[in-house]
């Protein structure tokens, strides 16, 4: 991982982020605490304001360099509080059914949303929009990817956590191919945001 990339990017300060290896499939997870006891911006130590958040935006611009190697890109908000564990996870499926997957957190795994995740090489931007249901249950609103917007209004059980995690975390990952071809994309002009 790489900050402060001036090219390719669209604010002269992208992030760059580099896979590879010899696993067939392996993954690189990069995740940041934005809330919670190991967030280095908004602590929330009295444990009050996540239990007020309920509506979330994920939006952010990414660069992919080979498409023909690009198998996953993931794109997650996880938040955990009172032995509760919510995972909006949505992935773009490239090599797979082209498919914009989503996680279901109660059962731990992964279903289609039936909807078509058409990435480019280059530029693509991204918007998520999900919310946390007063049971905890996560809602899929909606994914939009260069101007195309697909409502999803689905929702999933929450999972289980260890009692004492507290925070709300955004991850990207990239999912190598069988070759484990080394990879690089982008992204740029991140922002996050809750109510």
């Amino acid at each position: 991982m790489k900050h402060g990339v001036a090219s390719p990017s669209l604010s002269k300060d992208a992030t760059e982020f580099d896979s590879g290896g010899t696993t067939p499939y392996g993954d690189v997870l990069f995740t940041t605490e934005l809330i919670g006891t190991n967030s280095r911006r908004l602590k929330d130590s009295d444990h009050t304001l996540l239990p007020t958040l309920h509506t979330f935006t994920y939006d952010t611009d990414f660069y992919v360099t080979n498409l023909s190697i690009t198998k996953t890109l993931e794109f997650d908000l996880t938040m955990y509080m009172q032995g509760v564990k919510m995972v909006w996870g949505t992935q773009c499926s490239h090599m797979g059914d082209h498919d914009w997957d989503v996680y279901d957190s109660e059962n731990h795994k992964w279903i289609s949303a039936g909807v078509p995740c058409e990435m480019v090489n280059g530029w693509n931007h991204l918007t998520i929009h999900a919310e946390r249901g007063t049971d905890n249950s996560t809602i899929y609103k909606s994914i939009t990817l260069n101007g195309k917007t697909y409502t999803l209004d689905t929702t999933y059980g929450p999972g289980t956590a260890n009692p004492s995690w507290w925070g709300l975390t955004v991850n990207y990952q990239m999912d190598g191919d069988k070759k484990s071809d080394a990879n690089t994309t982008y992204l740029d002009n991140f922002s996050f945001s809750y109510q």
